[in-house]
């Protein structure tokens, strides 16, 4: 792998189980069965690993940034035990209405993170569930793998092209395995 290459990842719906009106307690995350296994080979791979997560609850008040970065942090130390260090963690708290360019489709949190750890956005991937996950990365030029737990199973627009849609993060780990032999084998 060239330098410069990352992997994204959406929270909800990708590592964690989808909670319909946001996450707002730890004790509503919920990490889906293959989640561990996702990350120890996501780990294997040496490539940052950022997450990016619009968390309006905060906007919404229904929950506060303290109990976001608690979250973040009972995360982080997760993969760090599963043997994956994230690299960053990038959550949006506006509201949706509050038009920020961080809320994807909006692309900061990514730019912010590419500018941060030396990202070449066009040579990395990202795994979502949702349509303003796939929107972000498509605007970037990323690599796009959607998911189909959380919201992974509603319509595209016309138009909106995916490189792949499989059932879940393990899958999207095995993709961007595949993908990252390929490269290697050009």
């Amino acid at each position: 792998m060239s330098s410069g290459e990352a992997v994204f990842l959406d929270r909800d719906g990708v590592i964690n189980e989808f909670v319909l009106e946001a996450v707002r307690d730890p004790d509503q995350f919920l990490y889906y069965d293959f989640t561990s296994e996702a990350m120890a080979r996501l780990g294997r791979l040496n490539l940052p690993v950022i997450v990016v997560t619009n968390q309006s609850a905060i906007g919404r008040g229904w929950t506060t940034h303290e109990v976001v970065n608690r979250i973040h942090e009972n995360l982080i130390q997760s993969c760090k035990e599963w043997g994956l260090e994230i690299s960053s963690v990038r959550y949006c708290p506006h509201h949706p209405t509050d038009g920020c360019d961080c809320r994807k489709p909006g692309t900061g949190m990514f730019e912010d993170a590419a500018v941060e750890h030396g990202i070449d956005l066009s040579e990395s991937v990202m795994v979502g569930d949702s349509i303003v996950d796939m929107q972000a990365a498509a605007t970037l030029g990323l690599k796009r793998l959607r998911v189909k737990t959380g919201r992974g199973l509603s319509p595209l627009p016309a138009g909106l092209e995916i490189d792949g849609h499989v059932d879940n993060l393990l899958e999207a780990v095995e993709w961007i395995e595949s993908w990252i032999q390929n490269k290697k084998n050009q």
